[in-house]
């Protein structure tokens, strides 16, 4: 699969537009054009690492093809995601995860999960 097809993929998979895409990315939607179309066959490190971060796909794949499509994002990474979704919660909102949390222990126990 080539550069152009992997970002085809992305769109797709993402029901994006190239323009929106760019605009996203910080680049033109010209070169996203290029891109897709197979008349550029490179991209940065520093472009496949946003796109990382933006949409979660591999910057290794995106960059060679190889290794898993989907990037796994570190354990801090989510941690860090999630604190600032409950900072940006209401108390009734944590309450209800909270119960959510507890709740789910109780399966776990019910059926002898670890933790």
């Amino acid at each position: 699969m080539t550069l152009g097809e992997r970002i085809k993929v992305i769109l797709s998979e993402r029901n994006l537009k190239q323009v929106d895409f760019a605009t996203t990315l910080g680049v033109s939607a010209n070169y996203v054009n290029l891109l897709v179309n197979g008349k550029k066959d490179k991209i940065s490190e520093t472009l496949a690492k946003l796109i990382e971060e933006t949409y979660g796909y591999s910057a290794r794949w995106i960059m060679s093809g190889e290794g898993d499509k989907i990037s796994t994002p570190s354990l801090t990474t989510i941690k860090i995601e999630f604190i600032k979704k409950i900072q940006k919660m209401s108390d009734e909102e944590i309450a209800a995860l909270l119960a959510f949390s507890k709740s789910f222990d109780n399966i776990k126990d019910e059926f002898g999960l670890k933790d």
